[in-house]
């Protein structure tokens, strides 16, 4: 997390909040009510306002305070007092409670249920002093709406800020799941569908009677568990490419900060402006004038907070003359914009030379301002001048900061959701290699014995068969296991295994076995050495003899498969090697191949920590995961 972006966002949270609050004062320092009422008025805003940092300007967990719906509840009837007591001057002061509404409600409906019902609370009772339907409308809107957005955007970009990792964990776990969906969904079609096929023909041998039929289904079978094999390794292959990269599906960050931005924008902008137009009622001419400006002014402010590009001087030179241009024939107090202008150079110009300029465009704006109202001799009203138009400037630059950061936020999720897939099919890619070919060898294997046992041997090749069966359905149930994530072996398995497919393959292994128990890393790793080895003696070889060894000492456990009989390659080296590399180096092992004439040793070290030996009862290891910093 940055520290430094939290603590400005938080800061610029509170800074426009304050803001709002002094404009609270203005109106209650020119009210006509009584100095009693005043200070009635001046206590129901203090704690408003003190209610307001509480329950919205939240720490950096992004959690709601300890007690808010009875602390919400206070700011309701709070506000409700103000609006009966203070009518004319209370509009401004409504937009905490409209915020509060966004901020500490999860579910939309009493979300924007409550924040509709403070607007119309609002805009009944503007009515009552001031009867024009219009005005109604523009202190519900132009105020209040306006001043819960606009504080409901400051407080999200602290939150966002917060949560960064989180949503980041959040995405590329969905997109995981959608992978493994996928993997299933693969390999129970081309896989899957030809191993139940197998498995068909298999039993259709074993209930023949004729030995013909027998035959053709052995010789089906056979054939379809060699497609099946065939099939695994076309999925391994094109899995372990596709990790290279590929687009994954987006997220909607962006797109609901873009709308806060445009939202606030123009409920910061047009409300007001359009007020001031039908006060005034200009001429068509001076009207469509205005039109044309107040459209151009948004779009430029739009174009301010929601892109970044080299294009930022020209972007900002047609701000400036937007703002005082129109001004020379719709004349200054109906075309007053230039409180605006500080925001969005805070937006537009990078570095710290934003600072300078926006303090220079804020120096021009008031100078303009006390020029067009004569409130230059007025300290109150200058103080108030300052804070309406850096108010104003810390909201552009709160939209900007947060759509910015909505972007970097969405690039860094897609990023991490694409190491995690890519990731994934490399797993998958290994998995399915290790797993499913292994077993798939085992089936034709044993088709293959029985078929050659079939003439001379019916009994046995039943018996070779039944096997073949028992490891199809196996490969089966492992469908599942690898599109998951949660498929384990384990070593003892392994070399028994290793012993009976080799014997019935016809190599004879001396084994030299230890029999101490290893951490459950290394045990899952060496074994799956152990069954690419043998994977290996059964497709590249025409072994008669092997040796196994497993050596443990007091640092190191090594595993040792050699064998004879090897035939020159005739195809460039799979996967197999390369998985097996990655899983032995990440435990700090190595992997050797030692070749001769005619001989062939697979082995791997892998290093031990003595206190682990014989087991790990709190099954702790070490955990990788993608760090991400948002600086």
């Amino acid at each position: 997390m940055n520290a430094p972006a939290l603590r400005l966002a938080r800061l610029v949270a509170a800074g426009v909040s304050a803001g709002f609050a002094f404009g609270g004062v203005i109106g209650i320092v020119y009210s006509k009510d009584p100095a009693p009422m005043k200070a009635l008025a001046y206590t129901l805003l203090t704690v408003l306002f003190a209610l307001h940092l509480r329950n919205c300007v939240r720490r950096a967990d992004g959690r709601r305070p300890r007690g808010w719906p009875w602390t919400l509840a206070v700011q309701v009837v709070l506000t409700g007092a103000g609006l009966l007591l203070f009518p004319a001057t209370w509009y401004g002061n409504t937009g905490f409670l409209a915020a509060a509404m966004l901020l500490l409600f999860r579910r939309p409906w009493p979300k924007w249920g409550g924040f509709a019902l403070v607007l119309a609370a609002q805009f009944a009772s503007t009515l009552t002093v001031r009867p024009a339907v219009t005005e109604g409308l523009y202190v519900a809107i132009g105020q209040t709406a306006f001043v819960g957005i606009a504080l409901y955007g400051v407080v999200r970009l602290t939150d966002l800020i917060a949560d960064l990792r989180g949503t980041q964990a959040g995405l590329a776990a969905a997109v995981v799941a959608g992978e493994r969906l996928a993997f299933a969904e693969e390999l129970n079609e081309r896989v899957g569908a030809g191993l139940e096929r197998v498995v068909g023909h298999g039993e259709a041998v074993l209930a023949a009677e004729d030995q013909e039929r027998a035959r053709h289904e052995l010789d089906t079978g056979l054939s379809t568990a060699r497609l099946a094999l065939t099939e695994v390794r076309s999925v391994s292959h094109t899995t372990r490419e596709a990790a290279r990269g590929r687009p994954v599906a987006a997220d909607l960050t962006i797109r609901v900060a873009s709308v806060l931005v445009v939202v606030t924008i123009l409920l910061m902008i047009v409300p007001r402006e359009l007020r001031q137009v039908t006060l005034a009622t200009p001429p068509p001419g001076l009207l469509a004038l205005f039109g044309a400006s107040l459209v151009l002014m948004v779009g430029l402010h739009l174009r301010a907070c929601l892109r970044t590009d080299r294009y930022w001087p020209w972007v900002l030179a047609a701000l400036v003359l937007v703002t005082y241009l129109p001004s020379l024939a719709l004349g200054p107090k109906l075309w007053y914009v230039a409180a605006y202008l500080p925001g969005a150079a805070l937006a537009l110009v990078p570095g710290r030379l934003r600072w300078a300029i926006a303090a220079a465009a804020m120096l021009g704006d008031l100078y303009y301002h006390a020029a067009i109202t004569g409130w230059a001799d007025n300290a109150l009203d200058t103080a108030y001048g300052l804070v309406y138009i850096a108010e104003r400037a810390l909201i552009v630059y709160a939209l900007w900061r947060m759509a910015r950061l909505a972007a970097q936020i969405h690039e860094a999720r897609m990023e991490l959701a694409r190491v995690e897939v890519a990731r994934e099919r490399l797993r998958f890619a290994r998995d399915l290699h290790d797993l499913l070919g292994y077993g798939l060898s085992v089936v034709v294997l044993k088709a293959e014995l029985a078929v050659r046992l079939l003439g001379r041997d019916p009994a046995a090749a039943r018996r070779e068969l039944a096997d073949g069966l028992d490891a199809a359905r196996q490969v089966l149930s492992d469908i599942d296991s690898v599109a998951s994530g949660y498929s384990t072996i384990a070593l003892a398995d392994e070399i028994a295994s290793a012993r009976a497919v080799l014997a019935a393959a016809g190599v004879e292994l001396i084994a030299d076995v230890s029999a101490a128990r290893l951490p459950d890393t290394h045990d899952a790793v060496l074994a799956t050495v152990l069954r690419e080895a043998v994977t290996n003696v059964l497709r590249h070889s025409d072994a008669r003899h092997g040796t196994l060894v497993l050596a443990v000492d007091d640092e190191t456990v090594g595993l040792r498969l050699a064998n004879d009989g090897v035939r020159a390659p005739a195809h460039e080296p799979g996967s197999g090697l390369g998985n097996l590399r990655e899983r032995v180096e990440i435990l700090g092992g190595q992997l050797s191949v030692e070749t001769g004439p005619d001989t062939f040793a697979l082995a791997a070290a892998l290093p031990l920590d003595p206190a682990l030996v014989g087991g790990d009862p709190d099954r702790v290891h070490p955990v990788t995961r993608v760090e991400l910093h948002d600086g």
